[in-house]
């Protein structure tokens, strides 16, 4: 009776050591596939940046995942399109920095025309020069931004941050592709088919918590994610407190195909978001009132590949300038 035991004990050993070889055979198997794919896909990428996309390497800094190559003709040492600067202000300086991802960038303009350089050359600040200093990257979302404003902006020792807030910024980096190709080609998770576990289970809770949202996009995302919104806001605002730096929240519109922006479906949006900015302590200013006299096809990007709904031509970031400085101006 104990050799029987003993043989069937043996035999379950055996099954559980063959199981545990077939799935851990599976289980490369499937490693090795997603890598593959995803090296085909960073092959087919490389090419694309090098014929003058913007080329990036990878950031150092834990949840950027990318910077711009400084070596880039127009970005500066920080990996950013902008002047270099020094951490210490001149006297005499009025200091601004903003922060924000592709529409404070300047996507598919001169840098020299987009609303930071506009608002540096133009505003007027009584016995001061004007600097206004860019960390905006295209793509990042806002716990990308939060990083730059934990990380960089306060050793600027900045006068006002501006904090560039677009509708998509609650996206993910990497679950939802907030980083499109640039996040593609960088995000190196060290197990891609852990990976993919995790972005399968990403989209089903994502399904599940928004059954009763709207189908809009950028309505969609804030219903879903409308406590890490207000979560990330509130901390914006806190920092600035902690810094004893005033943060202007600007929110940008989205140009919606088919609509001026006096019928945009997102201006009670707009309004949440500028409740829980000011409650968080900071200044929020709606750019959609002021650019709302326009005809969104005088002020946005047009692109023959797609319609982009986010970025300014030349006019759209004058005239954001505009506003801009024209409420800096009225600021006590």
């Amino acid at each position: 009776m104990c050799g029987h035991d003993e043989t069937v004990m043996k035999a379950r050993q055996l099954s559980l050591l063959l199981l545990l070889f077939v799935l851990l055979l599976l289980f490369g198997l499937a490693e090795f596939g997603l890598r593959g794919v995803a090296s085909a896909k960073r092959e087919q990428l490389a090419g694309q940046f090098d014929e003058g996309g913007m080329r990036a390497i990878p950031s150092a800094t834990p949840g950027l995942i990318y910077t711009y190559d400084p070596d880039f003709p127009e970005v500066n040492s920080r990996g950013y399109i902008d002047d270099e600067h020094s951490l210490a202000k001149p006297d005499g300086v009025y200091r601004i920095v903003l922060i924000g991802d592709s529409v404070a960038d300047g996507r598919d303009v001169d840098p020299s025309v987009r609303f930071a350089s506009v608002i540096e050359d133009s505003l007027q600040i009584p016995g001061k020069s004007v600097e206004v200093i860019v960390l905006a990257r295209v793509g990042y979302s806002t716990v990308q931004e939060r990083v730059l404003l934990e990380e960089e902006a306060f050793t600027y020792d900045p006068d006002v941050i501006l904090w560039s807030y677009c509708l998509n910024d609650p996206a993910d980096p990497v679950m939802h592709n907030a980083n499109g190709n640039l996040g593609v080609f960088h995000h190196r998770p060290r197990s891609y088919l852990v990976d993919f576990v995790r972005r399968s289970a990403f989209s089903v809770r994502e399904r599940l918590k928004g059954r009763n949202c709207p189908g809009e996009f950028h309505a969609r995302l804030h219903c879903i994610y409308w406590d890490d919104v207000v979560r990330h806001v509130e901390a914006i605002g806190e920092a600035g407190k902690q810094e004893g730096v005033p943060v202007v929240f600007l929110i940008h519109p989205i140009f919606e195909e088919g609509r001026s922006l006096g019928e945009n479906s997102l201006a009670d949006l707009h309004a949440r978001l500028a409740e829980v900015a000011g409650r968080a302590g900071m200044e929020p200013l709606d750019l959609l009132p002021g650019l709302s006299e326009f005809d969104p096809d005088e002020i946005k990007i047009h692109n023959e590949r797609y319609y982009d709904p986010w970025h300014l031509n030349e006019k759209g970031h004058a005239v954001t300038a505009g506003v801009i400085m024209e409420y800096m101006a009225a600021r006590p």
